[in-house]
């Protein structure tokens, strides 16, 4: 893992899959897993902006209404 890399745990399949991603913000990781613009995202369970600094040991997740209105999360532990 590069030293700047966190470990991230998407839901995926029923399960949560573990990915490294680089992003050090919200609104770059947003752009590294593909998050909608119009996804709400929270950090300790409070809404952060897409400028908010992204720490190890911080959950956060994504949430957005899909089509079948079932939702998407994403956790980095």
């Amino acid at each position: 893992m590069a030293e700047d890399a966190k470990k991230v745990r998407v839901l995926s399949g029923g399960g949560f899959e573990e990915q490294e991603v680089n992003a050090h913000n919200i609104g770059a990781l947003r752009t590294e897993l593909d998050i909608p613009a119009g996804a709400s995202v929270s950090v300790n369970g409070v809404v952060r902006t897409d400028d908010y600094s992204i720490e190890d040991g911080q959950i956060i997740a994504a949430v957005q209404n899909n089509k079948t209105g079932g939702w998407t999360y994403y956790i980095i532990r």
